[in-house]
This record gives C-alpha cells, sequence and structure tokens, in this order.
C-alpha cells in the first residue's frame, strides 16, 4: 500500500512537470508569432511591383488573406529583414522580406530578388546623370553603359563609372546609394558637386541641420531633403541615399 502511494505520487508529479513544460513550449510559440506579426506591422499596406500592378497587401497578421503562423531569421527593426511563414489552402508558404526606406522611397524586397513600392509608380527628387534612388540595376546600365568597375559584397554591389564620376550601389537590384566622386558631376536638382561648400549645401536642401565645414570629410550623420532621400558627405565625396543613417 505504501509502494503503491508512493508511485501515485511520483507519477502525479511527473505529470505536473509534463504539463509546465507544455505550458512553456505553447507561451514561447505564441511569444514568437506575437514577435513575427509586430514585425509584419512595420510594412503594413498595399505593395506595387515596377509595373503598377499590386503583389501584396499586408495587414493584420495576414499576407495575401493568408494567415501569418510563423517567422525566423529576423534582423534589424527598419530597416530590417525577415522570413515570415504562412498558411495557403494548400499548405505552409516561407516568404523572405526585406524592407527600407521611407516616405515615397518605402522598399520591400521578395526573396532578395522582387522589388515592391507603396505607389503603383514610382517617385524620386534628386538625382545624378539621369540615375535616381529606387531604380534597378538593369535601368542603371541602360541608362550609362557597362560600368568600367564592379564589386559584390553580401547583396551589395557597387557600379563605378569612373568617367562620369559616380558610383552607383544597388542592394538586391534596387538603387540605394549614389556617390559623387568626380569633380565635374553635379546634383540635376541643385546644380551642387562635391566640391560646393556645406553652406550652399544647407541653405538649398533645407537641412534640420548645419554640417560642419572643418569636418566635410568626416561622416556627420545623413541629411534629410524630404521624399525619403539623405545626403551624406565622408571621405571625400557626396553621396544621396535612402538610409537614414
Amino acid at each position: 500500500m505504501y509502494m503503491y502511494s508512493k508511485l501515485r505520487w511520483i507519477l502525479g508529479i511527473v505529470f505536473s512537470i509534463l504539463c509546465m513544460c507544455s505550458s512553456i513550449a505553447v507561451d514561447a510559440y505564441q511569444n514568437s508569432l506575437d514577435s513575427t506579426i509586430r514585425a509584419s506591422n512595420k510594412i503594413v499596406g498595399d505593395w506595387y511591383d515596377t509595373s503598377g500592378n499590386k503583389v501584396l497587401t499586408i495587414s493584420n497578421g495576414y499576407i495575401n488573406g493568408c494567415p501569418i503562423v510563423d517567422g525566423v531569421d529576423f534582423v534589424g527593426g527598419y530597416p530590417g529583414a525577415g522570413v515570415f511563414i504562412i498558411q495557403e489552402a494548400q499548405g505552409r508558404k516561407a516568404i523572405h522580406l526585406q524592407w527600407m526606406g521611407y516616405d515615397e522611397h518605402k522598399t520591400l524586397i521578395i526573396n532578395k530578388k522582387v522589388q515592391l513600392s507603396t505607389i503603383p509608380q514610382r517617385q524620386h527628387y534628386e538625382l545624378v546623370n539621369g540615375v535616381y534612388l529606387g531604380m534597378t540595376k538593369q535601368e542603371v546600365i541602360d541608362l550609362l553603359g557597362v560600368p568600367s568597375d564592379s564589386v559584390d559584397s553580401r547583396g551589395r554591389e557597387t557600379l563605378k563609372y569612373s568617367d562620369l564620376g559616380i558610383s552607383v550601389e544597388h542592394d538586391h537590384g534596387v538603387v540605394t546609394v549614389i556617390n559623387l566622386i568626380g569633380d565635374n558631376v553635379r546634383f540635376e536638382k541643385s546644380g551642387l558637386t562635391r566640391e560646393s561648400s556645406l553652406i550652399e549645401y544647407y541653405n538649398f536642401y533645407q537641412f534640420s541641420r548645419m554640417p560642419s565645414e572643418f569636418s566635410k570629410d568626416t561622416f556627420q550623420g545623413c541629411f534629410s531633403i524630404g521624399h525619403g532621400e539623405y545626403i551624406a558627405f565622408s571621405d571625400g565625396k557626396v553621396s544621396l541615399t535612402l538610409y537614414s543613417n
């Protein structure tokens, strides 16, 4: 009788531990799903391809009407990236999404290939030699020809046009940075060059703060020029970029 009672006591403890572990696992999964849905809230809305076709709608934990059921490999906040797993009628589907840019340049990249925008027709403000932020790599090559040099590093490719005095950086095929590296190239809106004073830049673009002329060749952060575009100064070059820092 004593052994039977002791066995029941031990089994009761084991059962309690199993229930506790199950509860912890469910809570951990729920926390993971909650964080995945919070990540999706950064990119809610309708998303269009370069032809103006609506490709994705993200809202309230759903992608194209399919519930988000899991996620993995999230990095950054904004900009950021991660894999969303949705439940379709025929089964689960994993989608890698990368998000960047602000205002007119808010951009979403699907599976590191397809570029989407929140507006059907892409817009831009400043440009250099006809090149603007948000263009595709192929559009740049069609416009300027084959670059004199190119460097690819972890999905970011830099096309260098030495004769034109510019280099163009792509993230998975999307122009994110345009650098003035020559003396004769200029921004088309302002007409400013890398030799122009920071006072001229400040007065034309109406920066929210005045950069230091003494530190012109040292990175002082990115200066907003509106429209989701920024200008930065460093290492003897001037950059037009989608990135705010």
